[in-house]
């Protein structure tokens, strides 16, 4: 992903992408139809996103991983998970289309890895791993049964 952090171009993209969402699957939205809602030119979403794949996983980093991090820094996975839930709830309608992507670009992949890189983050797995000596129970392989769970 090119940037990361949070500007105004990301934001009004994001949020043209979950307006078209809630009138029409995600697999059939155009670059185009998003930059027009937006009010740019195609040129200034490349600058920013690969493609709408990659603004969906700004989405879900931006807007429900992110603010859960001081959350779970200071070992509130409830409240953290909560409040994921919470913001899904409350964009259901997009929420919905996005979870009917399938394939190597689904928001089912997104939200794995962005579970998992939470997890390796904010949970101890050093000492789940160290309970038993087992060389192949690596920390990695961890994180991706728990993220697996949900």
């Amino acid at each position: 992903m090119n940037n990361q952090t949070q500007n105004a171009i990301d934001i009004v993209l994001a949020e043209s992408l979950k307006e078209l969402a809630a009138i029409k699957p995600i697999d059939k939205i155009t670059i185009k139809e998003i930059t027009d809602k937006a009010g740019v030119i195609r040129p200034t979403f490349y600058n920013h996103f690969q493609d709408k794949y990659e603004l969906l996983e700004w989405i879900t980093i931006n807007e429900l991983f992110a603010p859960v991090e001081p959350l779970l820094m200071n070992g509130m996975l409830k409240e953290g998970v909560t409040f994921i839930l919470t913001k899904i709830e409350k964009e259901k309608d997009f929420y919905k289309r996005a979870v009917q992507l399938e394939g190597q670009n689904s928001f089912n992949e997104i939200f794995n890895r962005c579970v998992k890189n939470a997890v390796e983050k904010y949970m101890d797995l050093e000492s789940i791993t160290g309970i038993v000596n087992y060389p192949w129970l690596t920390e990695e392989l961890t994180a991706e049964f728990f993220c697996s769970l949900y």
